[in-house]
């Protein structure tokens, strides 16, 4: 039975660089994603890369967060991974 995309959750999470990340999903798929030009002059924005090292997985596992307040759904990963075409 193929899974819906809310019945997903993330299950690994990997800093490619400032700005990047990948994902991997409980169904294996995996998305990665360059957030600068989408989100970097949002006031709560990782502002460092020692700020965006900081990232972890939330506790219902459906989001990556970090200190300073910023926040990403998988979905909304998921769409800029398309966008940018590097979805696997």
């Amino acid at each position: 039975m193929k899974k819906k995309l809310y019945d997903l959750r993330i299950k690994k999470l990997e800093i490619q660089s400032y700005n990047c990340l990948k994902i991997t999903l409980t169904n294996d798929s995996e998305y990665t994603a360059n957030l600068s030009s989408e989100f970097s002059q949002l006031f709560c924005y990782p502002k460092n890369f020692d700020e965006w090292m900081k990232a972890k997985i939330n506790d219902g596992a459906y989001a990556i967060e970090w200190k300073c307040g910023f926040d990403i759904h998988f979905d909304q990963i998921i769409g800029l991974s398309l966008q940018q075409g590097v979805a696997s």
